[in-house]
């Protein structure tokens, strides 16, 4: 099997201690464990952010279910989150994502990247989940700071 590297950034309108602490806490709206039960989605995370904590994150809308598993393999607070990344698009296997947070223009440009990913369709799709999450994040930012 083919394997790929995806990469993102996003400038995000906080200082890089702020963004961390959103990225890391799946229960603040914008980071990419956030995801509350409502009457068309349910779902359920397991979540220990420490070096070798386990997440489970499982979200069901529309009659599918999207999960996503893994270990958190270094955090440095306002730096770096690192940890493996299994789903379906990775077929089983543990890809890594690697999240940088670097203070620039008054904000903080955040870079996503995922290696070990499989170098097919399904793979390649993460690029707009990834992609909707740094969105989600920069419009939350957004609104704690009261930046546009």
């Amino acid at each position: 099997m083919n394997l790929t590297t995806l990469e993102f950034t996003r400038q995000i309108p906080a200082a890089p201690d702020e963004v961390y602490a959103v990225w890391i806490d799946p229960h603040c709206p914008g980071g990419p464990w956030f995801s509350p039960n409502t009457q068309h989605q349910k779902s359920k995370i397991i979540f220990d952010a420490k070096i070798d904590g386990l997440f489970y994150h499982a979200v069901t809308a529309g009659g599918q279910t999207w999960t996503h598993y893994g270990r958190f393999t270094r955090l440095d607070r306002g730096k770096l989150a690192e940890h493996t990344w299994v789903c379906e698009a990775t077929k089983g296997r543990e890809s890594i994502v690697t999240t940088t947070f670097e203070a620039r223009d008054g904000g903080t440009w955040v870079t996503i990247r995922q290696t070990g990913v499989p170098d097919d369709e399904e793979g390649r799709a993460q690029k707009a989940g990834w992609s909707w999450i740094l969105g989600a994040l920069a419009d939350s930012m957004a609104k704690r700071t009261g930046a546009r």
